[in-house]
This record gives structure tokens, sequence and C-alpha cells, in this order.
């Protein structure tokens, strides 16, 4: 890809990327590089590509790009790429990534789009971002958390560690009731962690208690059978 100096582009030439990541923008945050741009402008440029129409599609500084509207900006500094689709997705999910301000659901759903659109392997998409394979398939592995935990997770800013933690339950009711308790008793991840544990060793007595049941059954099934022979043995 060929990189193109830094231009000074008109804020309403460009396009939202529809594959940016980042679904979330705290308005604090985003006050705040408000205040950051007024007062010193734009510092790292956004990046973006040329499509068919002369215009622009941000390929990545959404951010930065809502912050200098607010800011009351006409234009933004901003490096020109050459880009497909496939490529606009990687440079945006690698820059937040790399800003460690993509929260781990996004970044989980990023992955996983890169993935289903793209046909990108696990081992591609770690090579491509700079991590270990087993960490993407870790993030991709709390998407089988149903949408609404997922989003009480979120909106309640509980950590990855409390989510990988809801993947040790395997009913979804039983998730919703403990992240109800996690929420209501404000837990942290080692109680969460804890509050699991236990109910995952009452469900192992219970069901070792339900096999002994089952046993003591068939056992008794079985005398009743032997039985039930030698009676009819004897009578003849």
């Amino acid at each position: 890809m060929l990189i193109k100096k830094i231009s000074e582009i008109p804020v309403d030439l460009i396009e939202l990327n529809p594959d940016q990541p980042r679904r979330i923008f705290d308005e604090e945050e985003l006050m705040e590089l408000m205040e950051s741009i007024k007062e010193y402008g734009v510092i790292q440029p956004v990046i973006v590509k040329k499509n068919k129409m002369g215009e622009y599609e941000l390929i990545a500084g959404e951010r930065r790009l809502r912050a200098s509207i607010l800011a009351g900006l006409a234009k933004i500094p901003a490096i020109v790429r050459e880009a497909d689709e496939q490529d606009s997705a990687i440079i945006a999910l690698v820059e937040n990534v790399q800003r460690e301000n993509l929260g781990y659901m996004e970044e989980a759903q990023a992955y996983n789009k890169l993935m289903e659109d793209y046909g990108m392997t696990q081992s591609e998409i770690a090579d491509r971002v700079g991590k270990k394979q087993s960490t993407i398939s870790n993030k991709i592995r709390l998407l089988a958390l149903p949408e609404d935990i997922q989003e009480a997770l979120i909106s309640n800013r509980l950590t990855e560690r409390h989510a990988r933690a809801m993947l040790k339950l395997t009913d979804d009711e039983l998730r919703r009731d403990v992240i109800e308790r996690v929420i209501s008793h404000g837990l942290n991840v080692r109680q969460t962690e804890k509050l699991i544990e236990d109910i995952l060793l009452k469900q192992q007595e219970e069901q070792r208690k339900k096999n002994k049941i089952s046993y003591i059954s068939y056992k008794l099934y079985i005398n009743t059978i032997r039985k039930t022979f030698n009676d009819i043995f004897q009578m003849e």
C-alpha cells in the first residue's frame, strides 16, 4: 500500500468507515479530545482512502474526526492510502488495538468480522495485528455469550476476566442470574470467579447424587429381575 503525504481534507468530504471496529465512543473522553484539539490542533492525522466519487472514506481515526467536527474544524490532517476493503478493516483494527482504546468485545467482533467477511484465518489475523493466535481465539470465544450478557458486561464496565469467567457456565439462564448478582453486588473478578466455582461444584455434587441414585435404582432393578427368574426356576 502506498502512503501519500499528509493533506488537509474538508471534514464534510469524509464518510465514516463501515468496518470501524469501535462502536462505543465515550462522550466525556470525546469532549476532552475536542478541548485538546481546540488548543493544540489534530496532532495525529486520520487515515482515509479516496472513493470513485472523489470523496474520502475514513479508514482510521473516527474519534479524532468526531472531536474535530465538535471543535468546529472545517478541515482535518489526513494520510491518503490506497487500500481495499480488507486492508481498510485491518488498518482500522490495528490502529484501535495499538492505541488500547478498543473494548474487548469490539475487538472480538472485529476479529470475527475479518474471518466471516474476508475469509481470514485466526493465524492470518494474528500475523497482521501482531498478536498470538491464542489471543485471537480467546477473544472470539467471548462471542459465545448471548448478546444481552455482552451488553451487560459492556454497559456496566465489567472486565474481560469477568466475561471469561462467564464462559465456564454453559446455561444461558444461569449466566443471566450470575451477571445480575455480579452487577447488583458489585463483585470484582476474584469474587465472580469464586461465585461461579461454587456454582459448578454444587452442580457436580448434584450430578454425583443423581448418578448414585441411578446406580442404586439400576441395582434394585437387576436384583428384582434375578429374583423373578429364581422364583420361576424354583416353581419348575
